[in-house]
């Protein structure tokens, strides 16, 4: 979409562009006098048969590059979405899970009709430490697969839709899959020197792979706009600590926060994505100064819904002056009560209702 255009989005409403990212580019000031508000469609959640060219999966198979059909993990072999929806801006990437960071530090990648996982190398951590070039990575045939991928993304946007981030795992994501997550749970008591010293290669890796992958994609509208919809005018990373949910708040912050703030610190915007069982470690992310915002999975589909915890989650964020983005099922009166009890300063909600 070039700037200046006007689009007629699904719902017959007509849409200015300029009015749109004004109110985001706001949102990054925290000075957007309504919450930025999107309604989604209720994810499935059952299996799809994993995009591979010429086979069909069920169980989890190994896979390599040439096994990848490209345009079916995208999504372009069907019509893609409109720019905007509510508030919030769409864009072009995988849509099916992904394994990139993962798969380019040596980790064998095996997909199934429910996703895709990481298998170990069988690595030792002191050698890792030691041997591990960030240099390599970029001759790794599952990173020639990642720029074909975005090529065909940018191919397809055009103008009118952002191309966003590959997905990529975060550092502690990547040592819980190099590793193995019960040995890595070993490995912060009985190594921990060459434990911080591998943390911080792969956050050196992570910087550069971001970056290269900022070189492929081409501006849009003379930004970029995050998985979580949310456009900002400088480059933006989506970064994410899943694993951290093995760890205390005290372990994390000691074995594993140097390095995602080192990450952090090296581009102009972020989101750190983040689910209710990890929601102890906000408390250290929102410390760091250049942290941009948290998203927040709500996980209700896990049978988990603490409503409370999450408001007063969102205050603290709130309260360092970070901004906030919400994924996930929220009814009518429930997105009211968010909407209320929050500051609409730097918030932005992605909600699904399954009561409709």
């Amino acid at each position: 979409m070039k700037p200046g255009t006007w689009n007629e989005d699904r719902d017959g409403n007509a849409s200015d562009p300029r009015a749109i990212l004004e109110r985001h580019r706001a949102f990054w000031r925290r000075a957007n006098s309504t919450a930025l508000v999107a309604k989604m469609p209720q994810p499935y959640w059952g299996g799809k048969p994993y995009p591979l060219r010429g086979r069909a999966i069920t169980e989890p198979t190994a896979i390599t590059p040439d096994d990848v059909d490209i345009d079916r993990l995208l999504g372009v072999d069907r019509p893609l979405p409109d720019w905007a929806q509510g508030d919030m801006i769409e864009s072009v990437g995988n849509i099916f899970p992904t394994a990139w960071m993962e798969a380019v530090i040596g980790c064998s990648i095996h997909a199934s009709a429910f996703g895709c996982v990481a298998k170990s190398p069988n690595v030792d951590l002191r050698q890792a430490a030691q041997n591990f070039s960030t240099d390599a990575i970029f001759a790794s045939k599952w990173f020639a697969l990642m720029v074909r991928v975005l090529e065909r993304a940018g191919e397809c946007a055009r103008d009118q839709l952002a191309v966003r981030q590959w997905h990529m795992r975060g550092v502690v994501d990547m040592l819980a899959a190099y590793f193995g997550e019960a040995a890595l749970c070993t490995l912060v008591y009985d190594f921990p020197d060459a434990l911080r010293v591998l943390a911080d290669k792969f956050a050196d890796t992570w910087i550069a792979v971001a970056r290269r992958g900022l070189e492929l994609r081409q501006r849009w509208n003379a930004g970029y706009v995050s998985a979580w919809r949310v456009y900002a005018p400088e480059p933006i990373i989506d970064y994410q600590l899943d694993a951290s949910s093995l760890f205390s708040p005290k372990m994390y912050a000691e074995r594993f926060l140097d390095a995602d703030r080192k990450v952090l610190q090296a581009f102009p915007y972020s989101i750190v994505h983040t689910h209710a069982a990890s929601l102890r470690h906000v408390a250290s992310l929102i410390a760091i100064p250049e942290l941009g915002g948290i998203e927040i999975h709500l996980d209700r589909e896990t049978g988990v819904w603490e409503k409370e915890a999450f408001l007063a989650t969102c205050r603290a964020i709130q309260a360092r002056h970070k901004t906030i983005v919400l994924w996930g099922e929220l009814n009518a009166d429930e997105l009211r009560e968010f909407q209320t009890a929050l500051d609409p300063r730097g918030l932005a909600i992605n909600f699904w209702d399954h009561s409709d």
